[in-house]
């Protein structure tokens, strides 16, 4: 039998996965992986959705401030990053959520892993 690996990425909307500066140093990227295929379902839906809230709730409520008091000055982004394109609700989802994110200081991206970061 395998030991269960602890959920990561997606699977576990309750962590923040990664907390970078840009390569230009301009700004703080709160980065969400995705860690399983996209399929359309309703919980590949969900997930995203709770981890998004999750690290919106992290920026606007002050905890990377707290953490990183050196770059709260700076502007951030949360970025879904993805091994593969996203299915189009998921498109739509971020597409709603960006508006949201830019209403709260912030942003909300699509990274495929073959794009460079900028």
């Amino acid at each position: 039998m395998v030991p269960d690996q602890e959920a990561h990425g997606i699977e576990a909307p309750d962590k923040i996965d990664t907390v970078a500066l840009s390569p230009d140093q301009a700004s703080v990227q709160l980065m969400m992986a995705q860690t399983i295929e996209w399929d359309g379902s309703d919980r590949l839906l969900l997930l995203p959705q709770a981890k998004w809230k999750n690290y919106l709730a992290f920026a606007v409520d002050g905890q990377l401030a707290r953490t990183y008091p050196e770059y709260s000055a700076l502007p951030w982004k949360i970025i879904l990053w993805c091994q593969s394109e996203p299915d189009p609700r998921t498109k739509e989802f971020v597409r709603r959520a960006a508006e949201a994110t830019r209403q709260e200081g912030g942003d909300f991206l699509i990274w495929r892993r073959c794009e460079s970061s900028g």
